[in-house]
Protein backbone atom coordinates (compact mmCIF):
# COMPACT_ATOMS: atom_id res chain seq x y z
CA UNK A 1 0.00 0.00 0.00
CA UNK A 2 1.58 3.46 -1.17
CA UNK A 3 0.99 5.87 1.57
CA UNK A 4 1.07 9.34 -0.21
CA UNK A 5 2.14 12.97 1.48
CA UNK A 6 -0.94 14.71 3.06
CA UNK A 7 -1.74 18.51 2.78
CA UNK A 8 -4.29 18.91 5.35
CA UNK A 9 -6.66 21.29 4.98
CA UNK A 10 -7.56 22.67 8.43
CA UNK A 11 -11.62 21.84 7.85
CA UNK A 12 -10.63 18.57 7.35
CA UNK A 13 -7.64 17.75 9.86
CA UNK A 14 -8.64 19.82 12.51
CA UNK A 15 -11.81 18.67 15.38
CA UNK A 16 -14.91 20.47 15.44
CA UNK A 17 -15.67 22.63 18.15
CA UNK A 18 -17.77 19.82 19.97
CA UNK A 19 -14.55 17.95 20.17
CA UNK A 20 -12.04 20.92 21.01
CA UNK A 21 -14.22 21.73 24.21
CA UNK A 22 -13.09 18.24 25.43
CA UNK A 23 -9.42 19.12 25.36
CA UNK A 24 -7.39 19.28 28.54
CA UNK A 25 -8.92 22.40 31.02
CA UNK A 26 -6.51 25.08 31.11
CA UNK A 27 -4.56 25.76 34.12
CA UNK A 28 -3.19 29.49 34.96
CA UNK A 29 0.10 27.66 34.07
CA UNK A 30 -0.72 26.60 30.51
CA UNK A 31 -3.04 29.79 29.91
CA UNK A 32 0.36 31.55 30.31
CA UNK A 33 2.23 29.15 27.29
CA UNK A 34 -0.46 29.44 24.70
CA UNK A 35 -0.19 33.65 25.80
CA UNK A 36 3.36 33.60 24.82
CA UNK A 37 2.92 31.08 22.29
CA UNK A 38 0.25 33.60 20.28
CA UNK A 39 2.23 36.15 20.86
CA UNK A 40 6.03 34.87 19.52
CA UNK A 41 5.58 31.64 18.21
CA UNK A 42 2.07 31.19 16.60
CA UNK A 43 3.34 28.37 14.64
CA UNK A 44 4.33 26.43 17.50
CA UNK A 45 0.87 27.22 19.66
CA UNK A 46 -1.12 25.33 16.36
CA UNK A 47 0.99 22.59 16.93
CA UNK A 48 0.02 22.17 20.98
CA UNK A 49 -3.66 22.99 19.90
CA UNK A 50 -4.00 20.62 17.58
CA UNK A 51 -2.26 17.92 19.56
CA UNK A 52 -4.92 18.27 22.98
CA UNK A 53 -8.05 18.40 20.78
CA UNK A 54 -7.07 14.96 19.58
CA UNK A 55 -9.04 12.26 20.93
CA UNK A 56 -7.46 9.03 22.79
CA UNK A 57 -9.98 7.11 21.19
CA UNK A 58 -10.42 5.71 17.75
CA UNK A 59 -12.68 3.06 16.05
CA UNK A 60 -11.75 1.45 12.86
CA UNK A 61 -13.92 -1.38 10.81
CA UNK A 62 -11.84 -4.28 12.48
CA UNK A 63 -10.30 -2.93 15.95
CA UNK A 64 -10.65 -0.19 18.08
CA UNK A 65 -7.68 1.71 19.45
CA UNK A 66 -7.43 3.29 23.06
CA UNK A 67 -4.73 5.63 23.79
CA UNK A 68 -3.50 6.92 26.96
CA UNK A 69 -4.14 10.58 27.42
CA UNK A 70 -0.87 12.84 26.66
CA UNK A 71 0.71 14.73 29.59
CA UNK A 72 -0.34 18.07 30.51
CA UNK A 73 1.87 21.01 29.45
CA UNK A 74 2.22 21.95 33.52
CA UNK A 75 4.80 18.54 33.47
CA UNK A 76 7.29 19.99 31.59
CA UNK A 77 7.74 23.25 33.43
CA UNK A 78 9.26 22.66 36.88
CA UNK A 79 9.56 26.90 37.13
CA UNK A 80 6.00 28.03 36.71
CA UNK A 81 6.93 31.74 37.28
CA UNK A 82 7.04 33.37 33.90
CA UNK A 83 11.13 33.38 33.83
CA UNK A 84 10.71 28.99 34.65
CA UNK A 85 7.64 29.08 31.48
CA UNK A 86 9.99 30.60 29.13
CA UNK A 87 12.66 28.60 29.65
CA UNK A 88 10.88 25.75 29.28
CA UNK A 89 8.69 26.47 26.33
CA UNK A 90 11.40 24.75 24.15
CA UNK A 91 11.19 21.88 25.99
CA UNK A 92 7.20 22.10 25.72
CA UNK A 93 7.04 22.22 22.28
CA UNK A 94 9.61 19.35 21.98
CA UNK A 95 7.43 16.91 23.93
CA UNK A 96 4.62 18.48 21.94
CA UNK A 97 5.96 17.17 18.56
CA UNK A 98 6.33 13.98 20.02
CA UNK A 99 2.95 13.49 21.05
CA UNK A 100 1.73 14.76 17.54
CA UNK A 101 3.94 12.61 16.08
CA UNK A 102 2.21 9.52 17.53
CA UNK A 103 -0.88 10.33 17.95
CA UNK A 104 -1.97 12.25 14.71
CA UNK A 105 -1.41 9.00 12.76
CA UNK A 106 -4.68 7.57 14.02
CA UNK A 107 -7.03 10.60 13.14
CA UNK A 108 -5.37 10.93 9.28
CA UNK A 109 -5.59 7.37 9.15
CA UNK A 110 -9.29 7.59 10.18
CA UNK A 111 -10.27 10.64 7.89
CA UNK A 112 -8.77 8.78 4.95
CA UNK A 113 -10.91 6.74 3.07
CA UNK A 114 -7.79 4.84 1.04
CA UNK A 115 -6.36 4.05 4.12
CA UNK A 116 -8.00 0.74 6.50
CA UNK A 117 -5.94 0.40 9.44
CA UNK A 118 -4.28 -3.22 10.34
CA UNK A 119 -3.53 -4.55 14.12
CA UNK A 120 -0.36 -3.41 15.01
CA UNK A 121 0.82 -1.49 12.31
CA UNK A 122 2.93 1.61 13.42
CA UNK A 123 2.66 4.78 12.07
CA UNK A 124 4.68 8.37 12.49
CA UNK A 125 3.01 11.43 11.31
CA UNK A 126 6.08 13.68 10.60
CA UNK A 127 4.52 17.41 11.07
CA UNK A 128 5.54 20.54 8.65
CA UNK A 129 2.70 23.06 9.32
CA UNK A 130 -0.73 23.46 9.72
CA UNK A 131 -1.64 21.95 6.66
CA UNK A 132 1.18 19.85 5.92
CA UNK A 133 1.91 15.81 7.32
CA UNK A 134 3.75 13.32 6.18
CA UNK A 135 2.22 10.26 7.13
CA UNK A 136 4.73 7.63 7.04
CA UNK A 137 4.33 3.40 7.86
CA UNK A 138 6.54 2.14 9.71
CA UNK A 139 8.96 -1.07 7.83
CA UNK A 140 10.46 -3.49 10.09
CA UNK A 141 13.56 -2.24 12.51
CA UNK A 142 16.27 -2.66 14.69
CA UNK A 143 17.12 -1.29 18.08
CA UNK A 144 19.07 1.75 17.53
CA UNK A 145 21.65 0.28 20.18
CA UNK A 146 22.90 -2.11 17.67
CA UNK A 147 25.11 1.07 15.75
CA UNK A 148 26.39 2.42 19.45
CA UNK A 149 29.49 0.47 18.46
CA UNK A 150 29.90 2.02 15.00
CA UNK A 151 30.36 5.60 16.72
CA UNK A 152 33.45 6.41 18.16
CA UNK A 153 33.95 7.66 21.72
CA UNK A 154 35.11 10.75 20.15
CA UNK A 155 32.01 11.58 18.35
CA UNK A 156 29.76 9.92 21.24
CA UNK A 157 28.41 13.69 21.96
CA UNK A 158 26.21 15.08 24.70
CA UNK A 159 22.60 13.37 22.81
CA UNK A 160 24.82 9.78 22.64
CA UNK A 161 22.93 9.09 25.66
CA UNK A 162 20.35 7.72 26.20
CA UNK A 163 19.06 7.90 22.52
CA UNK A 164 21.78 5.47 21.21
CA UNK A 165 23.07 3.87 24.47
CA UNK A 166 22.61 2.43 27.23
CA UNK A 167 20.29 -0.27 25.33
CA UNK A 168 16.72 0.40 26.17
CA UNK A 169 13.56 -1.67 25.70
CA UNK A 170 11.37 1.15 25.74
CA UNK A 171 13.12 4.03 24.22
CA UNK A 172 11.22 5.51 20.93
CA UNK A 173 14.65 6.61 19.57
CA UNK A 174 15.94 3.22 20.06
CA UNK A 175 13.09 0.66 19.50
CA UNK A 176 11.69 2.58 16.76
CA UNK A 177 15.07 2.42 15.00
CA UNK A 178 15.23 4.75 12.54
CA UNK A 179 11.67 6.44 12.40
CA UNK A 180 12.26 7.42 16.41
CA UNK A 181 15.73 9.45 15.35
CA UNK A 182 13.70 10.96 12.72
CA UNK A 183 10.56 11.89 15.37
CA UNK A 184 13.43 12.99 17.89
CA UNK A 185 15.08 15.29 15.30
CA UNK A 186 11.79 16.52 14.20
CA UNK A 187 10.93 17.37 17.61
CA UNK A 188 13.96 19.15 18.53
CA UNK A 189 13.70 21.44 15.12
CA UNK A 190 10.97 22.87 16.24
CA UNK A 191 11.67 23.15 19.69
CA UNK A 192 14.62 25.21 18.95
CA UNK A 193 12.51 27.21 16.13
CA UNK A 194 9.93 27.87 19.34
CA UNK A 195 13.09 29.60 21.18
CA UNK A 196 14.34 31.30 17.94
CA UNK A 197 10.63 33.02 17.94
CA UNK A 198 11.07 34.13 21.23
CA UNK A 199 13.38 36.75 20.29
CA UNK A 200 10.98 39.50 20.42
CA UNK A 201 10.22 38.36 23.41
CA UNK A 202 14.26 39.53 25.15
CA UNK A 203 14.57 42.88 23.28
CA UNK A 204 12.58 45.30 25.17
CA UNK A 205 14.51 43.91 28.31
CA UNK A 206 17.47 44.33 26.80
CA UNK A 207 16.83 48.22 26.49
CA UNK A 208 17.42 48.43 30.05
CA UNK A 209 19.82 45.23 30.57
CA UNK A 210 21.38 43.88 27.70
CA UNK A 211 22.07 40.79 29.34
CA UNK A 212 18.84 39.32 28.89
CA UNK A 213 20.26 38.72 25.62
CA UNK A 214 21.89 35.79 27.16
CA UNK A 215 18.92 33.75 28.34
CA UNK A 216 17.86 33.78 24.86
CA UNK A 217 21.60 32.29 23.34
CA UNK A 218 20.92 29.67 26.03
CA UNK A 219 18.35 28.40 24.80
CA UNK A 220 19.57 27.87 21.41
CA UNK A 221 22.69 27.04 22.08
CA UNK A 222 21.36 24.11 23.82
CA UNK A 223 19.38 22.17 21.16
CA UNK A 224 20.87 23.80 17.80
CA UNK A 225 23.12 21.13 17.05
CA UNK A 226 20.79 18.78 17.81
CA UNK A 227 20.52 18.97 13.69
CA UNK A 228 24.07 17.40 13.80
CA UNK A 229 23.95 14.51 16.28
CA UNK A 230 20.76 13.18 14.88
CA UNK A 231 21.69 13.35 11.27
CA UNK A 232 24.48 11.60 12.14
CA UNK A 233 22.81 8.85 14.23
CA UNK A 234 20.20 8.42 11.18
CA UNK A 235 23.13 8.24 8.52
CA UNK A 236 25.55 5.81 10.44
CA UNK A 237 21.89 3.45 11.08
CA UNK A 238 21.63 3.79 7.42
CA UNK A 239 25.22 2.13 6.81
CA UNK A 240 24.96 -0.14 9.85
CA UNK A 241 21.70 -1.36 8.04
CA UNK A 242 23.29 -1.20 4.44
CA UNK A 243 25.99 -3.67 5.59
CA UNK A 244 24.54 -5.62 8.09
CA UNK A 245 20.40 -6.14 7.74
CA UNK A 246 20.08 -5.77 4.39
CA UNK A 247 16.12 -6.42 4.85
CA UNK A 248 15.90 -3.72 6.97
CA UNK A 249 17.96 -1.26 4.75
CA UNK A 250 15.73 -2.22 1.70
CA UNK A 251 13.19 -1.26 3.41
CA UNK A 252 13.61 2.04 4.61
CA UNK A 253 14.99 2.83 0.75
CA UNK A 254 11.45 1.77 -0.65
CA UNK A 255 9.53 4.27 1.56
CA UNK A 256 9.15 7.02 -0.03
CA UNK A 257 7.28 9.27 2.41
CA UNK A 258 10.04 8.43 4.99
CA UNK A 259 12.53 9.86 2.26
CA UNK A 260 10.69 12.87 1.63
CA UNK A 261 10.30 13.68 5.47
CA UNK A 262 14.08 13.51 6.04
CA UNK A 263 14.11 15.99 2.89
CA UNK A 264 11.64 18.42 4.62
CA UNK A 265 13.19 18.08 8.23
CA UNK A 266 17.03 18.50 7.35
CA UNK A 267 16.39 21.72 5.42
CA UNK A 268 14.08 23.06 7.27
CA UNK A 269 16.61 22.60 10.59
CA UNK A 270 19.44 23.65 8.00
CA UNK A 271 17.77 26.78 7.44
CA UNK A 272 16.75 27.63 11.26
CA UNK A 273 20.66 26.65 11.82
CA UNK A 274 21.82 29.93 9.13
CA UNK A 275 18.94 32.12 11.20
CA UNK A 276 20.32 30.95 14.03
CA UNK A 277 23.97 32.28 12.78
CA UNK A 278 22.40 35.58 11.89
CA UNK A 279 20.46 35.79 14.95
CA UNK A 280 24.02 36.24 16.76
CA UNK A 281 25.47 38.17 14.81
CA UNK A 282 22.13 40.89 15.37
CA UNK A 283 22.80 40.64 18.77
CA UNK A 284 26.52 41.40 18.48
CA UNK A 285 26.12 44.89 17.07
CA UNK A 286 25.29 46.54 20.64
CA UNK A 287 23.32 49.46 20.27
CA UNK A 288 25.52 52.89 20.51
CA UNK A 289 23.01 53.57 23.51
CA UNK A 290 24.18 51.04 25.26
CA UNK A 291 27.81 51.82 25.85
CA UNK A 292 28.96 50.12 28.65
CA UNK A 293 28.26 46.85 27.15
CA UNK A 294 30.21 44.66 24.74
CA UNK A 295 29.50 41.28 23.11
CA UNK A 296 32.23 38.82 21.72
CA UNK A 297 32.90 35.00 21.10
CA UNK A 298 35.88 33.40 22.85
CA UNK A 299 36.90 30.13 23.05
CA UNK A 300 33.53 28.53 22.19
CA UNK A 301 31.77 31.07 24.12
CA UNK A 302 29.21 33.67 23.32
CA UNK A 303 29.72 36.82 26.14
CA UNK A 304 27.31 39.54 26.93
CA UNK A 305 30.26 41.67 29.01
CA UNK A 306 31.78 39.08 31.24
CA UNK A 307 29.01 36.29 31.31
CA UNK A 308 29.52 33.89 28.43
CA UNK A 309 27.24 31.38 27.13
CA UNK A 310 28.89 27.77 25.20
CA UNK A 311 27.90 27.06 22.10
CA UNK A 312 29.63 23.29 22.28
CA UNK A 313 31.55 24.07 18.77
CA UNK A 314 34.04 21.57 19.70
CA UNK A 315 30.89 19.09 19.42
CA UNK A 316 29.58 20.10 16.22
CA UNK A 317 32.72 20.43 14.46
CA UNK A 318 33.46 17.02 15.26
CA UNK A 319 30.25 15.91 13.71
CA UNK A 320 30.89 17.87 11.08
CA UNK A 321 33.73 16.55 10.48
CA UNK A 322 32.30 12.52 10.41
CA UNK A 323 29.64 13.77 8.48
CA UNK A 324 31.66 15.09 5.82
CA UNK A 325 33.45 11.38 5.23
CA UNK A 326 32.59 10.33 1.69
CA UNK A 327 31.28 7.66 3.13
CA UNK A 328 28.65 8.95 4.72
CA UNK A 329 27.85 11.48 2.25
CA UNK A 330 27.34 8.59 -0.66
CA UNK A 331 24.62 7.12 1.86
CA UNK A 332 23.12 10.44 2.20
CA UNK A 333 22.62 10.87 -1.03
CA UNK A 334 21.09 7.28 -1.81
CA UNK A 335 18.70 8.45 1.36
CA UNK A 336 17.86 11.55 -0.14
CA UNK A 337 14.20 11.72 -1.84
CA UNK A 338 15.10 13.12 -5.36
Amino acid sequence: MKVRFRWLAFSILFLTLAQATKAQKATETTQTVYQLLDEYSPESAALIRLLYQLPSSFEYPTVNINLSKEQPIDVWIPDKSEKGIIASLNTVVHESMHGLTSRLPYELIKKDDGLAYQMNEDYSAFYVNEEAVFLVKHSPVFNSNKISGQIPKAIRTFRFKPYIAPKSSSLGSQVNGIYGLMDEWNAYYFGTKASYDLYNYFKPKSDTNYEAFLAHVSDLAGTYFAFYEFKYFILKYLEYAKASQKPVYDGIMANSELRKAYNSIHDRYSALLLKIEARLDQIAVVPTTNTRDSVYRKDGYYFINETGVGLFLEEVNLLKGALDKPELKKIEADFRFK
